[in-house]
């Protein structure tokens, strides 16, 4: 799937201005190629040892300036084989973050015989190489779309091996159950000890118990890098911008009186139950006078349609007032996204003065779970962050120790306890080990090669092209 030959190089920061851009080079020509480009202010690149650093200038064409060559101020990391993180000499050039700069120091780069990286690839290449195994090659991707500080501890926990050493440690219970099954077949005929299959079905069924508690027990590392999209929508003026700003606990959108305010669609990143999601303010939903309101009405519908939970908000601060308005939104809002769960948000229930029965007429009215809050005092906010975490099914992480796997880790690990329990259903029935031990050595194989899955040791190209497509370019 990745060509490990040949010298790769890849912009490893994120697109836009910054401090400082990262750019990335591994393989065999990694030092020759950078020594084109780089002077040092003392000494050699090709005479820096591992783990080591200097500041030079590097020299690049700017392309869109008919190849004029720029000077840029550098800093040179070098990390050599075999204890880089690929395994193969690795260099970072870090440069000003200006727009063109590293695009300019990546094409000389490019010029100079490197090969741009494809996403994943230097994670690909550590794997390949033994570096890592796919366990933590996989969390590196879920610490990079880590949506909140939990979920990154775990992702972290992963990288470092938490993964990887609980399935040697299973692995090799299976190996010694299986050597003593395996040992039955071969020194049948001798004269010596061995366990009884009551004996050895006992210990597989506390293992196969085990690993299934294991998967059971263990945290949902989701598989797709796109956090949580929740929408606020409603008529103009309802208070959806305040809500916004009550949940992001910060004055992310510009509030007034003047119905209208919002014309696109803002977004802001919140943490609920310890998760990521994203937050989007939709425009109100109503008639449109000209083109602007109608580029708003379609932004607000394309919001929608793209929602994970609806936040359907209307005003009860006049005790409910007629809602014909809003059930047309609600039907408007069904229609753009049928699979989206729908909340209809009875705000500014300050103002009401019978706040319960404001809110049963409401949600009697809209047939759809309804919740009184008010952005302005923060009534009904806890509950409406709970709301958001049942429907979206973030469940609370538990703190860093917590272990996460992904579905597929998961399933790997329920096929090993199927395995282990089949093994030990066999020897339960059997008079001697030796009587079924080829069954059940194919049982423990099975349930290895399952274990095997997860770090990489039994693996397939579907598989790795799967993980490794999560990744972005550079990592």
């Amino acid at each position: 799937m990745f060509d490990t030959s040949d010298t790769i190089c890849a912009i490893s920061t994120a697109a836009g201005a910054g401090w400082r851009a990262i750019v990335r080079l591994s393989g065999p020509r990694a030092i020759e190629i950078v020594e084109d480009l780089f002077r040092p202010f003392s000494g050699r690149l090709a005479e820096l040892g591992g783990f080591r650093w200097t500041d030079g200038i590097v020299s690049a064409g700017l392309s869109r300036h008919g190849g004029e060559q720029i000077k840029l101020p550098a800093r040179a990391y070098v990390f050599r084989c075999p204890k880089s993180y690929t395994r193969q000499d690795l260099v970072e050039l870090h440069v000003p973050g200006a727009i063109h700069a590293a695009g300019a120091v990546l094409d000389a780069m490019l010029a100079a015989g490197a090969r741009r990286a494809e996403g994943g690839e230097f994670t690909a290449r550590a794997f390949l190489s033994g570096r890592i195994d796919l366990s933590a090659a996989q969390a590196v991707a879920d610490l990079i779309d880590s949506a909140g500080a939990a979920q990154a501890r775990a992702a972290a926990a992963a990288a470092c091996g938490q993964i990887f050493r609980i399935c040697t440690q299973l692995a090799g219970e299976l190996a010694d159950a299986l050597a003593c099954v395996e040992a039955a077949i071969d020194l049948a005929d001798q004269d010596i000890h061995l366990d009884q299959p009551a004996t050895l079905a006992a210990r597989l069924e506390t293992l196969a118990g085990r690993i299934a508690m294991l998967a059971e027990s263990a945290d949902d590392m989701p598989d797709e890098s796109a956090c949580p999209r929740v929408v606020l929508a409603g008529r103009p003026n309802v208070g959806k911008s305040s809500l916004l700003n009550a949940l992001a606990q910060t004055d992310r959108a510009i509030v007034s009186a003047l119905a209208g305010t919002t014309r696109d669609v803002l977004n802001c990143p919140i943490s609920i139950s310890n998760v990521g999601l994203l937050l989007l303010d939709a425009a109100g939903f109503a008639a449109p006078k000209n083109d602007l309101d109608g580029a708003a009405q379609s932004a607000a519908e394309r919001a929608v349609a793209s929602a994970d939970l609806v936040l359907l908000v209307v005003d009860a601060g006049a005790g409910g007032g007629d809602l014909r308005a809003d059930r047309e939104i609600l039907d408007r809002v069904g229609h753009a996204n049928p699979r989206a769960s729908v909340i209809l948000l009875a705000n500014k229930l300050d103002l009401a003065a019978d706040q319960p029965g404001t809110i049963e007429k409401i949600k009697s009215t809209a047939g759809v779970e309804t919740l009184g809050v008010s952005a302005l005092t923060g009534l009904g906010l806890d509950e409406l962050r709970t709301a958001i975490a049942n429907h979206l099914h973030l469940g609370a992480w538990r703190g860093g120790e917590t272990l996460a796997l992904h579905k597929r880790q998961k399933a790997c690990l329920i096929d090993a306890s199927r395995s282990a329990s089949a093994a030990a259903e066999i020897l339960k029935n059997s008079g001697e080990v030796a009587d079924d031990a080829e069954l059940v050595a194919i049982e423990l194989r099975e349930a290895m090669a399952s274990i095997g899955k997860i770090t990489g040791q039994v693996g397939t190209e579907e598989i790795l092209a799967r993980i490794f497509s999560r990744f972005c370019v550079g990592k």
